[in-house]
C-alpha cells in the first residue's frame, strides 16, 4: 500500500512537467542571450509591443517556474541545458507566439536587479524583442498619515 502511494505521488509530479513541444519552446527561449534585470534591448516600437503583449500574458498566458512547489502558481518549466540563473518566471501566450521572462539577481537575499525580457516566435524560431529593467522604477509617492 505504501509503495503504491509513493509511485502515485511520483507519477503525479512528473505529470506537472511540460509536454515535449512546450519543453522545446522553453529551452529555445532560455538559450537566448537575454538576462532579465541585466539586459536592456529594443527600441521604442519594441518596448511598446512588449507593453501591449504583457497584459495579455498576465491575463491568459501559461506561467512556468522552476521545480515543483506546493501552493505555487504555475507549472514546472522542466529541464533545459541552459537557463539564465535569475529567471524566476516564464509566461508563454496561449497561441505560443510570444513570451516573457521575469526575474533578477540577488546578493545576500536582496534584489540587485529585476526586469522583464520579451520574446516573439516567427517561422525561424524564437527571438528576443525587448528587455527592460524595473527594479529602480519610481514608485507612487506615499505620504504617511498621522494617527489622530
Amino acid at each position: 500500500m505504501r509503495r503504491g502511494l509513493v509511485v502515485l505521488a511520483a507519477l503525479s509530479l512528473t505529470a506537472c512537467g511540460p509536454r515535449p513541444a512546450e519543453q522545446a519552446d522553453i529551452c529555445a527561449i532560455f538559450a537566448l542571450p537575454a538576462v532579465p534585470g541585466d539586459t536592456e534591448a529594443g527600441d521604442s516600437a519594441d518596448q511598446a509591443w512588449a507593453k501591449a503583449h504583457e497584459r495579455g500574458l498576465f491575463r491568459s498566458g501559461t506561467v512556468y517556474r522552476p521545480g515543483w512547489r506546493i501552493m505555487d502558481h504555475g507549472r514546472s518549466w522542466g529541464r533545459c541545458p541552459a537557463r539564465p540563473k535569475p529567471v524566476e518566471h516564464l509566461l508563454i501566450s496561449p497561441d505560443g507566439a510570444y513570451a516573457m521572462t521575469k526575474g533578477g539577481r540577488r546578493e545576500h537575499g536582496r534584489p540587485v536587479s529585476f526586469g522583464s525580457c520579451y520574446y516573439q516566435k516567427d517561422p525561424a524560431g524564437w527571438r528576443l524583442r525587448a528587455c527592460r529593467k524595473t527594479l529602480n522604477e519610481p514608485l507612487p509617492m506615499v505620504t504617511p498619515h498621522p494617527l489622530s
